[in-house]
């Protein structure tokens, strides 16, 4: 078999280390916020791209409630100044001006921990073994209690 048939046999599950890929944002998540000159964009366009990386198919709906959850609204207040003074709230109803605006941003660290436990309900953060151990303990009989210690 040639290498050009060998490569159209393969799935794109074998060309692509997918729990590498996610692994590696993770560690420069990690790296963003261990960094000397912390910066807020890096850490918003890892935590992003982490989300951006996940399937749709994965995304439950424990995972978009906690996304919503990660939303924050702010009101800002827009008044204009006059003078280096702000109208009062009375005087801009009755000039028809805006005083206040609804601001949505991400609270990007529970952005993060969404995205961590949507892995762990699919699987993906541990490793289970199960394991059976001997005692060293012979059991005769259909009675649990009755046992040869030798």
């Amino acid at each position: 078999m040639s290498d050009r048939e060998f490569e159209a046999e393969l799935t794109l599950k074998d060309r692509l280390n997918f729990p590498y890929l996610l692994a590696n944002q993770i560690l420069t998540f990690q790296k963003a916020i261990l960094a000397l000159e912390y910066s807020e964009r890096e850490i918003r366009e890892t935590i992003e791209g982490f989300e951006h990386m996940i399937p749709a198919s994965w995304k439950d709906d424990q995972f978009n409630k906690d996304i919503e959850d990660a939303e924050i609204t702010r009101k800002i207040d827009v008044r204009p100044e006059f003078c280096g003074v702000k109208p009062s709230l009375e005087c801009c109803k009755e000039n028809g001006l805006t005083a206040f605006k609804d601001e949505v941003i991400l609270d990007y660290y529970a952005m993060f921990q969404a995205c961590i436990d949507l892995l762990d309900r699919r699987g993906l953060t541990a490793r289970r073994t199960f394991t059976e151990k001997f005692t060293g303990k012979v059991f005769k009989g259909n009675n649990v209690d009755t046992y040869d210690e030798g």
